[in-house]
């Protein structure tokens, strides 16, 4: 199985449909709950003295970007970088990930009903450090990534009015004395885990189970188990904020996997005004209870409620489930699960479950055409739902082609945006380029975001030569019940992007169109490849008669037209041909600076293979100006070397021919005094060089030290590939 790197080390939380939720009011009691997700606004400081002001009521942030919780900034939907922990290790280098605060903002009220309620706020988990503030008075902070936490903001409240909650969060764990956590990359990703929840409670109420400020919650704990007996004990905190003393009543009811209750406990106490009083209470043993094992991972569940008087005030289920586990794990306890709803493991699991390849070897033919498939065809119309998108390529029967490296491109329209890069490319074929992994083979995924606006978004992918794939997927309105927690929605005309590190390259955005474009599908009724090139090199020199056809650009492109066409029954539509074309006009704009350059004739004819091959047969989108930047850098003059193969013939004058594939090698052969460079001048030279050649290929190379320990150390090879131009230049350039 292949995933693309870049969406799995780029971190970021979401939840795959996150539908927004509505208040949950048990019938029970007095306890309503609302995930407030939704309608957050976002923006990064590369320091906090940067976002003075932003807990403040009044600042504006009408241009800030809105983002839907979980939500991370480290990743390339905020930084448009594919690895910005891995090429910025330095904190310093890194205001994204490292030094920067992440400040979020949301506004939400309160009906004017629930004013005799207990409001609290709870965060699933903030990574790494955290302030938060409601409408401008200062709650707390917290230190930690993976423990959750709240805040009583009764007192802070206006109700029936806007409020404002601000949280400024920054990522340096070392600067706010926050030990490390051992769970691979999690550690580096800043911003929000889990749901944020606001929670109406009775005055006579459960505490939050965690709370930095006081014990709460329910704990539960297994002193005894067997197979004949098991006992359970259950410790609950009561909090009493009323201005009388209460007659509160406790009662806790154990039950199964399938909701059978098999114990009731309850219990009274007087609990006086502000006091907090621990219940604790210990059930029957509990007959022949199901217990827990790896294979059978039985749970039961405890369900605790208070009662005041006759009238239910609030209830509690302990998370995650009861297990009556004989294996020594008697004291394990029902603590939170701190689930990461994060983006990789969502990919993960998804790719497992839907990547296994069948036990059947099947040999595919040629490539033919992209197939697209999601993990939704719904999703709800909020900032927080994302599909995942996968593409593969298959052949003409539907067979998974494997080893495909094509550069791949994501077209979504309707009411979503890509949450990874546009373009996937291989880094097999890249040159001068020095960049993490992309892909290695298909299938790869992508995921798109809803706007929070309804409608059909339909998600294309397209490669040159290949049938592009699409799907559609229908975002739905979701209705929120706002008739308690009421939160505005947040337009998107006038936000912005956070700003970006950006690299400063001049850019050629307009490419001259040698082949014009076309609204029409083509169809072509020849059995053959020949008889199909022919076809399509007819249908194009008929729109545009004055092309040069013996370029190595037009030859790549009717040969690749002509496999097209022979795999998918003669019919090529016309947005695959467009793609393809406006990718031939790309490179015949690198071809024609290439002429006008004062290399030698040989690798200037290296050169444009290798650009039809790259752009036009594999889909790079490279753009024009980069590469004549780079074209430009390459000194003119030296001499050109080709490495023999089977097929060369070594009658080319001005060309020197070897049987040496290594780098080094080959610059002996040229000039005999590079053996005798030192070892720093000989590696600045194969550097040098590398990055002129795009025949030569760099690779880390490990091997056992030369002690024979266990050790290894990494080397680096450039070698040659055959048959290919290799510019050798003048010995002024590389010489010590």
């Amino acid at each position: 199985m292949k995933i693309i790197t870049l969406l799995l080390s780029a971190f970021f939380c979401i939840s795959v449909s996150n539908a927004q939720k509505k208040p949950i009011e048990n019938q029970k009691s007095h306890r309503i709950e609302k995930i407030i997700n939704s309608q957050w606004t976002f923006y990064c400081f590369s320091d906090e003295a940067a976002g003075k002001g932003c807990e403040s009521p009044g600042f504006n942030d009408s241009k800030w970007p809105a983002i839907s919780l979980p939500h991370t900034w480290s990743t390339y939907e905020t930084t448009d970088e594919l690895h910005s922990f891995i090429s910025n290790t330095a904190e310093s280098n890194n205001p994204y990930g490292w030094t920067g605060w992440g400040w979020y903002r949301k506004h939400f009220s309160i009906s004017r009903d629930y004013t005799d309620r207990k409001v609290f706020i709870e965060f699933k988990g903030v990574q790494k450090y955290c302030k938060v503030w409601l409408n401008g008075k200062y709650l707390g902070d917290h230190k930690g990534g993976y423990d959750s936490f709240d805040f009583d903001i009764t007192g802070f409240l206006k109700s029936g009015e806007d409020n404002v909650l601000a949280v400024g969060v920054n990522n340096q764990k070392d600067e706010f004395e926050i030990p490390p956590i051992a769970a691979g990359n999690f550690n580096v990703y800043g911003g929000f885990y889990g749901d944020v929840i606001l929670v109406l409670k009775d005055k006579l109420y459960i505490p939050m189970q965690g709370s930095a400020s006081h014990e709460g919650g329910t704990i539960v704990t297994t002193p005894q188990v067997s197979e004949k007996e098991s006992v359970v004990r259950v410790q609950t905190w009561i909090k009493n904020d009323n201005t009388q003393m209460k007659n509160c009543t406790l009662q806790t009811s154990i039950s199964d996997a399938n909701n059978e209750i098999v114990q009731v406990i309850k219990s009274d106490a007087i609990i006086n005004p502000g006091q907090l009083y621990k219940f604790d209470q210990k059930c029957k043993p509990i007959k022949e209870p199901h217990l827990w094992s790896y294979e059978d991972p039985y749970l039961y569940k405890v369900y605790t409620e208070v009662i005041d008087g006759k009238e239910v005030v609030d209830t509690y289920t302990s998370p995650p489930g009861l297990k009556f586990a004989v294996d020594g794990d008697t004291t394990m306890t029902l603590t939170a699960i701190r689930v990461l709803n994060c983006l990789e493991e969502v990919f993960i699991k998804y790719m497992n479950e839907n990547s296994a390849i069948t036990a059947q070897v099947i040999t595919p033919g040629e490539p033919a055409k992209i197939v697209l498939t999601g993990s939704h065809q719904k999703i709800g119309a909020d900032r927080g739902s994302v599909a995942i998108i996968t593409a593969v390529i298959v052949d003409s029967k539907g067979n998974h082609v494997y080893g495909a490296n094509k550069t791949i491109k994501w077209t979504v329209t309707g009411p979503a945006t890509l949450v990874g890069p546009s373009i996937y490319e291989s880094d097999i074929n890249k040159h001068h380029e020095i960049e993490g992994v992309w892909y290695k083979d298909m299938p790869v995924t992508n995921v798109i975001r809803s706007t929070g606006k309804t409608g059909k978004i339909h998600v294309s992918v397209s490669a040159s030569g290949l049938a592009s794939g699409s799907i559609d997927i229908v975002a739905e309105e979701i209705k929120p019940d706002e008739s308690v927690i009421i939160e505005p929605v947040l337009e998107d005309e006038v936000r912005k992007q956070v700003d970006r590190i950006t690299l400063n390259f001049n850019r050629l955005d307009e490419v001259p169109r040698e082949i014009k474009m076309t609204y029409d599908e083509l169809n072509f009724n020849p059995s053959d490849k020949p008889g199909f090139a022919w076809a399509i090199r007819d249908s194009i020199l008929k729109n545009n008669p004055s092309l040069d056809t013996a370029t190595i650009e037009f030859k790549t492109l009717v040969d690749l037209f002509a496999s097209y066409l022979l795999n998918n029954n003669g019919q090529l539509v016309a947005d695959d041909y467009n793609f393809s074309v406006d990718l031939y006009n790309n490179c015949r704009l690198i071809s024609g600076y290439i002429n006008s350059t004062k290399l030698p004739p040989f690798f200037k004819d290296g050169l444009k293979k290798y650009y039809a091959s790259a752009i036009i047969l594999l889909g790079s989108e490279k753009n024009a100006g980069d590469e004549m930047n780079w074209l430009n850098w390459i000194p003119s003059g030296g001499t050109v070397v080709i490495v023999q193969n089977e097929n060369t013939t070594p009658n080319l004058k001005g060309v020197t021919y070897t049987k040496h594939t290594g780098l080094a090698e080959i610059i002996s052969v040229v000039y005999p005094q590079f053996e005798n460079f030192s070892e720093e001048a000989k590696e600045r030279a194969l550097i040098f060089i590398s990055k002129m050649n795009p025949y030569v290929h760099v690779a880390s190379i490990s091997e056992e030290s030369e002690e024979g320990d266990k050790e290894k150390i990494t080397k680096v090879s450039h070698t040659a590939e055959k048959g290919q131009p290799i510019l050798i230049p003048l010995l002024k350039f590389i010489s010590e």
